[in-house]
Order: structure tokens, then C-alpha cells, then sequence
């Protein structure tokens, strides 16, 4: 067994994060489209229509339950295959495109949750309130409801974003070269005489960039409620 030797720890810091570019780019990829499908799957949720709401309910019940690493698998290797009976190469499509795909799906469940969430916890009333003075229920949502909803997402936003951080560390299952990916790298090319100097170090990076990412999401609310009573 190879002595520990803390100054691997140093020196494999910056090795790791040769990758944070990869990592980031599937982080905020990923955001943005779980945003675009948790909007849509959160309006079908608070729709008064049976079938799009039970619809909503499957998806985000099912999205939930299944972990993320069985997700990105069925995705990356049992897509493929599907798709090859109906004529379709998907043999073109880049590693980074099937963990954006995976982890956008699998946030979707949470972000849809977190609107649906913050929409109900705006006061009835004041939609109410709005429609009496002649508001359109656009103007209203996007002048009275979609401000204060905005508000009381923040923190649950933050914490998804937290989680969704995390997760990017599962790319390296199917070969992308993210930050955990690049660790791996790093010990195998030392033969893992410095496996766990170099796992505490991208531990450590992890650990680093979850607490900016919270204290973010602290400022971030703050300055929205500061701004919202000025």
C-alpha cells in the first residue's frame, strides 16, 4: 500500500480542474433545459385538464424514483438500440449530448415541483385581485405572481442547482472527461500510487464550489427580497 502523501492533494488540484470547463458546460446546460421542461411539466400540474395533470404526476413521480445512474444507462445504451429498429444513427451524437439529456430529465422532476410550489404559495387573492381591476391572466402572472413566485423559489432553486452539481460527477460513467472524470485520469496515469490524494482533492473541489454556490443562492435572495421591498 503507497504511503499518503498530502502534497498529492496540491498538485492534483489543478490537474482536476483542467475539466471544470467540461463540468460547467453540462452543469448550466443541464439547467437550463430541466427549466424548460419542469416549466412545462409544472403548468401541466396546475392545469384544471385531468389528463395533463395525471400526465405531470406520472412523469414526475416516475423522473423521482429513478436514480440518475440507471436514467443516464437506459438513455446512453438502450436509446441507441431503440431508435437503430426505426432506421435512426444515433452514433453521431457526442458523449457531453447524452449526460445533458440525462441530467436535464432527471432535474426536470425537481424544478417542475419547485414551480408548482412557488406558484401555489402566491396568496389566491391577489390573482383574484388582479383579474377584478381588468388584469389578462398573462399580465397578472407576469406583474404580480411570477415576481413573488420568483421570491420563494430562490432557496429551492439554489439547492437544485446544488444537486444538479453534483450529479455532473456521474459523466465520467459513460467517458466524458469531467472533473471526476479528469481525477480518474490523473491517478491511473500514476499508476494509483495517488488514488485517494487525488479523490480528497476533487472532494475538496466539489465541497468548494457547492459552498459558493450556497452562499450565492443566500446573496441572491437577500438582493431580491431587498430589491422587492424598496
Amino acid at each position: 500500500m503507497s504511503t499518503f502523501r498530502p502534497i498529492e492533494i496540491l498538485r492534483a488540484v489543478p490537474k482536476i480542474l483542467q475539466a471544470f470547463p467540461t463540468t460547467m458546460l453540462i452543469l448550466l446546460a443541464s439547467l437550463l433545459f430541466s427549466l424548460l421542461i419542469g416549466g412545462i411539466f409544472a403548468m401541466m400540474s396546475l392545469s384544471h385538464k385531468k389528463v395533463l395533470n395525471a400526465i405531470a404526476k406520472g412523469y414526475v413521480s416516475f423522473m423521482r424514483g429513478i436514480p440518475t445512474l440507471i436514467l443516464i444507462f437506459l438513455i446512453y445504451l438502450g436509446l441507441p438500440q431503440l431508435l437503430k429498429q426505426f432506421g435512426i444513427d444515433m452514433s453521431g451524437i457526442s458523449l457531453i449530448a447524452y449526460i445533458i439529456a440525462c441530467l436535464s430529465l432527471s432535474a426536470s422532476a425537481n424544478m417542475s415541483e419547485m414551480m408548482r410550489s412557488a406558484y401555489l404559495a402566491v396568496d389566491k387573492g391577489q390573482r383574484e385581485a388582479a383579474w377584478s381591476v381588468g388584469m389578462s391572466p398573462a399580465v397578472a402572472f407576469f406583474r404580480i405572481i411570477l415576481p413573488q413566485a420568483v421570491g420563494v423559489a430562490i432557496p429551492a432553486l439554489g439547492n437544485n442547482i446544488i444537486m444538479l452539481f453534483k450529479e455532473t460527477s456521474l459523466a465520467f460513467t459513460i467517458g466524458v472527461l469531467d472533473m471526476l472524470g479528469k481525477a480518474r485520469a490523473v491517478s491511473a496515469a500514476n499508476y494509483g500510487a495517488t488514488k485517494l490524494e487525488t479523490y480528497i482533492a476533487a472532494g475538496l473541489i466539489f465541497w468548494a464550489l457547492c459552498f459558493l454556490m450556497e452562499k450565492g443562492t443566500r446573496l441572491a435572495e437577500k438582493a431580491y427580497t431587498k430589491g422587492r421591498k424598496t
